[in-house]
């Protein structure tokens, strides 16, 4: 396990920033997970900074890293306020933005960026956040195919959120939908889409379209998502497509 101790000021963050790349490189992740855990170590860093001690009388935090069972894993250590995650309501996201209440993002931005998040705290111990991102789940081939068929709706958008959603947890990160089956596409279905689609990439990951028919494919020219999602005629052509550009 290699570590840094810093004091917990903002003028800590550079180094910290250097330390995370340096050892998510080492462990073998890709440009787009490094730069996740690289986001992921810095909200978490500035909340300890920013909240875990008085700014007159700034404490340490120590930073520390190592590879486990294909999983990297990132601990953060102060000895700062006790932290209660359960106590930082989650942030909106969906209203509009002169409606929304400042907070909760830097959580959430840790819970969305790695696969796996723990907190602890015990007085001899301190604050111990844990975060893991697991190794080779950005594998181009990688791909998670689900068929779909029938109406995608308000009665049946739900159960395809949970689907996807059920795989994003297991660590699927490139979703592609086959919508060859597809003969009826309501605004509650595009609308599940869309935010399946901002979750993926949240996480780093892809959406890809196959196999629509003529009338679900008018949907998205009618709304203008032929722009948005990334559309392929067929499924073995989508799935060559994953990793080569707009998702």
């Amino acid at each position: 396990m290699d570590s840094i101790t810093l004091t917990a000021d903002l003028d800590a963050l550079a180094r910290i920033s250097a330390f995370i790349t340096e050892a998510a490189e080492r462990a073998g992740l890709d440009e787009r997970a490094t730069w996740q855990v690289q986001l992921a170590v810095d909200e978490a860093a500035t909340n300890v900074i920013q909240h875990a001690y008085d700014p007159e009388t700034p404490g340490e935090i120590t930073l520390s890293w190592h590879c486990a069972d294909e999983r990297f894993v990132v601990t953060l250590r102060d000895f700062g306020r006790q932290f209660d995650p359960g106590s930082i309501p989650a942030p909106d996201i969906t209203s509009p933005l002169e409606e929304r209440q400042v907070g909760g993002l830097g959580i959430y931005l840790i819970t969305r960026l790695m696969d796996e998040v723990r907190f602890d705290f015990n007085p001899q111990g301190g604050n111990v956040l844990t975060m893991v991102k697991y190794l080779g789940t950005t594998n181009g081939d990688d791909v998670t195919t689900l068929p779909l068929s029938g109406r995608v709706d308000a009665v049946t958008a739900p159960q395809l959120s949970r689907d996807v959603q059920a795989e994003i947890a297991r660590g699927a990160r490139r979703i592609l939908l086959d919508l060859s089956g597809v003969t009826f596409l309501s605004s509650s279905g595009l609308r599940a889409l869309l935010l399946i689609r901002k979750d993926l990439m949240t996480l780093g990951g892809e959406l890809r379209l196959a196999g629509l028919l003529p009338q679900v494919y008018e949907v998205f020219e009618l709304t203008g998502f032929t722009q948005v999602f990334a559309i392929h005629a067929t499924v073995d052509e989508a799935r060559a497509a994953f990793g080569q550009g707009r998702a």
